[in-house]
């Protein structure tokens, strides 16, 4: 935990929460995390340019010769904390909505806490003494996202998430071997450490190495071995000029040259 569930203790079901920061941050777990320690339900979006007002809202359909409503995540949500008391509305990744389909969170993030469905004449809302908390991520530097239109900022407040100290991600990735850890590994991991700060200061391209990365890594070089696990995290990069940073890193780093490994050996 890099401090996000204690700041969620702090602000728990007063206004919408966005946790800003990089992929493999903890974000995502964290929200996760507070709802199971606090056993609140969950109900989670996840956004894109292609979720529209029936993911979040609802839409008919057809069974046998009756029509029904289907509720979409933000009625859903607001069905859960009538019935439970409480709910957690998790949007991720809210800047891949367009314009059009953030309008639609305003209500339910706002003093009103409710959403009207105009095409069954009902409105959603949350019952007085239940609560519902709506809490997003994002990550500012995806490509294909969109700018947070003013109204639904002035709504949220937005947290900037960090990756964890170097001194935490180091215990998570020895925590992360299978066994006791010795001091080839150990060596690894400084070294991996050292790999992924070049990485996050811009010097290996536009794509920096996360905790999630380096948690994933670990497992691979317990079974495959340090060269092919560094070829495969070697795969994270496209640009031609980032894989030779890559590379030259590794050799430096770690003495390997990846230019002679391969994942699959071919006939």
């Amino acid at each position: 935990d890099t401090g996000i569930l204690d700041l969620m203790d702090n602000l728990a079901w007063r206004r919408p929460l966005l946790l800003k920061g990089p992929k493999g941050s903890g974000k995502t777990l964290a929200i996760e995390q507070w709802c199971a320690r606090q056993g609140v339900p969950l109900v989670r979006q996840d956004c894109s340019d292609d979720v529209s007002s029936k993911d979040l809202i609802g839409s008919y359909g057809i069974e046998g010769d009756n029509v029904y409503f289907g509720l979409g995540s933000i009625t859903t949500a607001i069905e859960t904390a009538n019935r439970e008391g409480g709910c957690v509305l998790g949007l991720e990744e809210l800047n891949t909505l367009p314009s059009k389909s953030q309008k639609l969170l305003n209500s339910i993030c706002d003093f009103r806490q409710s959403l009207a469905v105009a095409k069954i004449g009902k409105v959603f809302k949350v019952k007085p003494g239940h609560r519902i908390w709506v809490v997003g991520t994002m990550n500012p530097n995806y490509s294909g996202t969109y700018g947070l239109n003013e109204d639904l900022r002035s709504r949220w407040g937005l947290v900037n998430v960090g990756y964890m100290s170097e001194e935490k991600e180091r215990q998570l990735l020895r925590n992360a071997f299978s066994s006791p850890i010795n001091s080839a590994q150990t060596n690894v991991v400084d070294r991996l450490l050292q790999l992924a700060s070049a990485s996050r200061t811009g010097r290996l391209g536009d794509y920096a190495l996360s905790t999630r990365d380096l948690a994933d890594f670990i497992p691979d070089y317990e079974v495959l071995g340090l060269p092919k696990a560094l070829k495969l995290l070697e795969g994270k990069y496209e640009d031609e000029d980032a894989i030779k940073d890559f590379q030259g890193q590794c050799q430096t780093l770690f003495t390997v040259n990846l230019q002679e490994v391969k994942l699959i050996d071919h006939v």
